[in-house]
């Protein structure tokens, strides 16, 4: 097992509320979830949240047997990369400072187009949680255009500075869907997120990102951190800041995430940077991955994919 072994203007500081308050609402709509129907997994008040924060957390959205397959089938994975830096670039390393530049494997990429395990589909497919970001979406058509496991292994979990995700986005939300298959905790290395800086839209500018976080990790102005279990849920706007610091804990933290896009923010698209083939190619990985589901599970209700 791998297991155990510059001040900001005022512009940006008006989106910021008042941390206890803050913590106060989640811990309201964590309490929410439970009583919410599966056909409608996200309250309104859960999607309230997620357009005024940039983030939202779901606890328990997916059950501990549905994760099973996918835990398993991504520590071999990891595996293959841990022993010798590999030549495959779905594999990504970075270089410990603090260990003579040693490199740490901290994420692989393309899980399904190029791995193409039926564990990550079947988890795409998952009904509630395809439910669950129709709502976010706000029914248009959608696509996960990346699928990705991001991890920190023990002792030596790699950081991911302060940022925006590297997207243009012309119609709101574009996000990510981070899926926790393992405990994510302060120690280990589990996300902070700056309420309401995904207001201030995209800047793709270190100076920007330098202004909010005065140059701070964890302690930075506004960032709060979400802590997770197994089975929980995050779904953060790509230009909401957000960073992860070094696990030098005992305890390993994957999490397999699904970058959202959807049709209209596609279309709005100079066309340089349209990618209706992208697209397409997204739709048809998840018709086939519902289709995988619909005939291992036929008890069960399929989410109902809409085409282009």
């Amino acid at each position: 097992m791998l297991l155990k072994t510059q001040q900001a203007g005022a512009s940006c500081f008006c989106f910021r509320r008042n941390n206890v308050q803050l913590h106060h609402d989640l811990k309201t709509l964590n309490d929410m979830t439970t009583q919410t129907l599966p056909t409608n997994p996200l309250s309104e008040e859960q999607l309230d949240f997620f357009r005024l924060n940039g983030f939202l957390h779901v606890p328990q959205l997916i059950p501990e047997d549905e994760l099973a397959a996918a835990q398993k089938d991504t520590e071999e994975l990891i595996r293959r990369g841990l022993d010798e830096q590999l030549d495959d670039p779905n594999y990504n390393y970075g270089a410990d400072a603090s260990d003579k530049g040693r490199k740490c494997l901290f994420r692989i990429d393309n899980l399904i187009s190029h791995f193409g395990n039926e564990s990550f589909k079947m988890l795409l497919a998952y009904p509630p949680l395809l439910r669950a970001i129709g709502q976010a979406v706000g029914e248009d058509h959608f696509v996960p255009s990346l699928h990705s496991c991001v991890f920190k292994i023990p002792h030596r979990g790699y950081p991911v500075p302060w940022h925006q995700d590297n997207i243009d986005v012309y119609r709101f939300p574009v996000f990510n869907v981070d899926i926790y298959l393992d405990e994510a905790t302060t120690e280990n290395g589990c996300l902070y997120a700056i309420p309401g800086s995904h207001l201030a839209g995209y800047h793709g500018d270190p100076e920007w990102v330098q202004s909010w976080t005065q140059g701070k990790e964890h302690d930075a102005p506004g960032a709060i951190p979400i802590v997770t279990r197994p089975g929980d849920v995050i779904f953060h706007a790509t230009t909401v800041l957000h960073g992860s610091f070094w696990n030098r804990s005992n305890s390993l933290r994957r999490t397999i995430y699904f970058h959202i896009d959807h049709l209209q923010d596609v279309n709005l698209r100079p066309e340089e940077k349209r990618n209706m083939e992208g697209y397409l190619k997204g739709q048809e990985l998840t018709a086939d991955a519902i289709e995988l589901r619909r005939a291992s599970h036929p008890e069960e209700e399929a989410f109902d994919y809409q085409l282009v």
